[in-house]
């Protein structure tokens, strides 16, 4: 199973339910809703599409149903912008 991991040369700010992180190799700020700080914090540690998933379903109780779809999406999203990558096991 595929696992994921952020990029730790990266400073991260919250700002009320927001977070703002900033890319120093870029210099690009990337900013996030509620959810997508949430799953930026959850990947301080290796983590998979369903354990992010099931981390946001317990954590909003009015999610979706393709929450799976979204964190694949965000993930994706957040590869592209050089700030998660493939977690070495």
């Amino acid at each position: 199973m595929t696992e994921y991991l952020r990029m730790n040369d990266y400073e991260s700010i919250q700002l009320d339910k927001e977070c703002i992180i900033l890319n120093t190799d870029e210099f690009t700020l990337t900013k996030l809703n509620e959810v997508g700080g949430y799953c930026w914090s959850l990947l301080g540690v290796a983590q998979t599409v369903s354990s992010i998933s099931e981390a946001v379903r317990k954590e909003y109780e009015s999610v979706c149903e393709s929450v799976e779809e979204d964190v694949e999406a965000f993930l994706k999203d957040m590869i592209g912008r050089g700030l998660v990558q493939y977690a070495v096991s």
